[in-house]
Order: C-alpha cells, then structure tokens, then sequence
C-alpha cells in the first residue's frame, strides 16, 4: 500500500469537462487493413469507429455521426483523452495532432503531459488492499472561446503490444459546443 498522497494532474488548469474519445480499433482495422505507415499522411476514417463520451448533461450519446455536442458545465475547459475498446489490450490509441478550425469556437489544441504519476491498483497477491504504480498521464487541453460550432480533426496511431504503430490515422469531426 502506498503512503504517498495521489496528486490530480489537472491541479494546474482550471476545472475541466472531460470527453473520451473511445477507438473501436478491431473495425477500424478490419476496414482499414493496410492504414498509412506515415503520420505525415494519416489514412482518413469515416464516421461510426469513434465513440465520445463525456459526463456532461445532458448525457452524450455514444453515437458517431461526425458531430459531437457538448455542453460545458465545469467551466470552459475541455480534457480530451482517448482508449480503445479492447479486452487484452491488444491495441492502444495515442492521439498525437489535434486541431480546430478557425470559427471562434474552441482555442487551438494543447498537449499536455505529467510524467511519473501515483496510479493505484489491485495487488494480486491481497486484490483488496491498493497497491501502486507510476505511469505517464497525458490530454488534450483546449477552451471553449464561444458557442458554436468548431471543425476539428485529430489524428492519431494504433499500437500494438509491442508499442510499435500499426498504422496512422486522421478523423474530422464537427465539436458543437452549447452554453
């Protein structure tokens, strides 16, 4: 069991509106079998292989039909983090560009890292007693500037287990933002 306090990552920024962007990487590689091997030149996805949720109200849909509408209720601030729907870990996301178009809506994307961070977990000797581990944390930070609609389109890379990159990818999405 661990002594140390668990420090939150965001005690930097101002309270956040997390939204995950969850990859189904099985259908994305079965319909996309040969992806791009150049993060310069990302393969384009079409909708209906990323989830958002976030745990604003009204609740988001799980839906991906390209637009995702958020309602910022923990202030302006938007923690954008990404998984893969995966039951061994077979495939990870790492979301390494992100970007917004030029409507006023959301300010220009900012990746940020905390490296060596306290995260809990079960010890399989005693599952009930909480062990530890460190581990890099890292997000998309960026602020809602108005409402409306911003055009965004983030790229990102399927890994293996071996954490090599299986392939990259690039995903547009409408973000509409509600007051």
């Amino acid at each position: 069991m661990t002594s140390e306090p668990i420090t939150s990552p965001s005690t930097s920024i101002a309270p956040a509106n997390n939204v995950l962007l969850i990859v189904d990487a099985e259908s994305l590689l079965s319909r996309y079998p040969q992806p791009s091997p150049d993060p310069q030149n990302p393969t384009r996805i079409e909708e209906g292989f990323i989830f958002p949720i976030s745990g604003t109200k009204p609740t988001q849909s799980t839906t991906n039909d390209s637009l995702m509408t958020i309602t910022a209720n923990n202030g302006k601030n938007f923690q954008i983090r990404g998984r893969t729907v995966s039951l061994l870990a077979e495939h990870s996301v790492v979301f390494y560009g992100m970007s917004v178009g030029d409507a006023g809506v959301l300010s220009p994307p900012e990746l940020v890292v905390h490296a060596n961070l306290t995260v809990p977990a079960p010890d399989p000797e005693n599952p009930t007693q909480p062990g530890s581990h460190t581990a890099d944390d890292h997000y998309w930070h960026c602020t809602q500037l108005a409402a409306g609609v911003a055009a965004c389109e983030l790229q990102f890379m399927l890994i293996d287990k071996s954490c090599e990159a299986l392939g990259y990818f690039s995903w547009s999405v409408d973000v509409k933002l509600v007051e």
